[in-house]
């Protein structure tokens, strides 16, 4: 009897599809260094929304109740945020199977992983955006990151009620080496546990400090508070292929793509304008 081939009939397609999938996520979850920092709210992303409505809470206040006295209930208040899903991140190609079997790459693997490389830098360039467009701008903060720099955004922050545990700073990679210029950043025993998040290069006066090459201009800066920074995934990426025999009969059509939104918190507060976030600021240059 004859030995049984498997894959002569194509029965590993679904399988191969499914592990192109996985590498994509994968990848995503690899490459993209700002969006696993923002506050995800995608469980409201429901079927059918074009845009996202998710709670903002507020706060209770304690008070002394006397001995004996009975107290009065506390209130809390919400307000409702809207994110819209206006984003549909897409790449299709095409691999020309005459040309990838002359070659020693494995095109379909490498392929999806760039793609989903670049998908990753495309959601981390809105989420950069956000801080460019909803930033508070200090006039004060001008030039290199300096310990100046760095302690008035830290200031005005956490004046503004920010939680100094959920602070990140970021800054592109012209600015790396004014950080390793200021010495409380070098000297671990200063800026305390190196056990940081993935992405995150070290920590100065209580604050995550991370390198961002999305940050192309070189003297650009930002402190935030994490949970004013919120992202929305509708659909996650998702990969799909078809057949495009007009490049031969094993060519395939690939796409990846992905809906999401992204969105600035605490807009207003504090007396700032209506587009300005007050857990977000950024330099003055």
């Amino acid at each position: 009897m004859a030995d049984a081939i498997i894959g002569a009939s194509n029965e590993m397609d679904a399988t191969k599809q499914d592990l192109i999938a996985a590498l994509v996520q994968k990848e995503l979850k690899f490459k993209a260094k700002l969006a696993p920092m923002a506050t995800d709210v995608s469980r409201f992303a429901v079927k059918g929304s074009k845009t996202v409505s998710f709670p903002k809470l507020g706060s209770f206040t304690v008070t002394n109740r006397a001995a004996g006295a009975p107290a009065d209930a506390a209130s809390i208040s919400s307000t409702a945020d809207q994110l819209d899903l206006s984003f549909v991140a897409h790449i299709n190609y095409i691999v020309d199977p005459a040309e990838a079997i002359e070659s020693v790459l494995d095109w379909e693997l490498e392929c999806a992983s760039r793609a989903a490389s670049a998908h990753a830098r495309y959601v981390d360039s809105q989420l950069l955006g956000v801080l460019e467009t909803n930033g508070q701008a200090l006039g004060s903060v001008t030039g290199d990151v300096s310990k100046s720099n760095f302690l008035t955004m830290r200031k005005t922050l956490l004046e503004n009620d920010a939680d100094l545990d959920n602070l990140l700073f970021i800054a592109p990679p012209a600015q790396e080496a004014v950080m390793l210029g200021i010495t409380e950043f070098v000297d671990a025993d200063k800026y305390g546990s190196s056990n940081i998040p993935n992405g995150v290069i070290g920590r100065l006066y209580g604050v995550d400090v991370m390198i961002h090459n999305g940050i192309t201009t070189s003297d650009r800066y930002h402190m935030f508070d994490r949970s004013a920074l919120y992202i929305a995934f509708q659909v996650m990426p998702t990969y799909g292929e078809q057949k495009e025999v007009s490049y031969g009969p094993e060519a395939m059509r690939v796409a990846i793509e992905q809906k999401f939104g992204v969105k600035a918190g605490q807009l207003g507060e504090k007396s700032l304008g209506s587009t300005v976030s007050a857990l977000i600021v950024s330099d003055g240059n």
